[in-house]
């Protein structure tokens, strides 16, 4: 790319940043979808960069009409600051017993897209034992080399930051957790075909990062990776 290309990508990043953040500024961090349907799990779904997309919405929707409401948090707004991964997990913590109780659910889910894919892999260690134990399943959509639990516009050009960390290593630290990844047979720079199939099971959906906005059939593909 030369110069040129790169100061013209970089202002619309800057530029798309600005909008991105001015948006989520008025947007809940979290996103409650309540479950139309009996059931004994809850979900718990981090958005990706964009903050909570039609792809969130759509993927909620179809949980919920099955039974498992769905607690999404805002990765844009929520990780603006930077965040220690303790505190994440802590906040997490809270709000899983939260719902648990709200909902009376007491089987856990973990869904992340794209940036929330790549930082669940981190968060995940860190939450208590009890918690940890009631996880039937991490889900992880459009996962990327390396993660971060602060947002920045480099994240929209695919770049690591000094704060980033590479994911494969965080997914395969969690061999023996039930976990799923997904990804669209057009997209380029998803990991999940690189992991190691004993540690993570692979599912490749048509499409590039945003499946050709078939968020009712990924819905039902985190459906069946979690066994819900």
């Amino acid at each position: 790319m030369s110069p040129r290309a790169r100061l013209l990508t970089l202002a619309a990043v800057l530029g798309l940043a600005f909008a991105g953040v001015a948006e989520a500024s008025v947007a809940p961090r979290l996103v409650e979808t309540p479950a139309t349907a009996p059931g004994d799990t809850l979900a718990v779904l981090y958005s990706g960069d964009g903050g909570w997309g039609p792809l969130d919405q759509g993927v909620a929707k179809v949980l919920a009409a099955d039974g498992v409401p769905v607690l999404g948090v805002n990765s844009l707004l929520y990780f603006l600051g930077k965040r220690p991964p303790q505190a994440v997990a802590d906040d997490l913590a809270v709000q899983l017993r939260r719902h648990e109780t709200r909902w009376d659910r007491h089987k856990i889910v973990l869904v992340g897209y794209s940036f929330g894919a790549d930082a669940l892999p981190a968060i995940v260690p860190l939450l208590p034992a009890d918690l940890r134990g009631q996880i039937k399943g991490l889900v992880l959509i459009g996962t990327g080399p390396h993660g971060d639990l602060t947002f920045h516009p480099a994240s929209w050009l695919n770049r690591a930051t000094a704060d980033s960390y590479p994911v494969a290593p965080a997914v395969e630290a969690l061999k023996g957790l039930p976990m799923t990844c997904i990804y669209g047979d057009k997209e380029r720079l998803d990991i999940c075909p690189t992991l190691p199939a004993a540690t993570i099971r692979q599912v490749r959906l048509h499409g590039g990062h945003h499946f050709d906005g078939d968020y009712a059939g990924l819905g039902k593909a985190v459906l069946n990776a979690a066994a819900l």
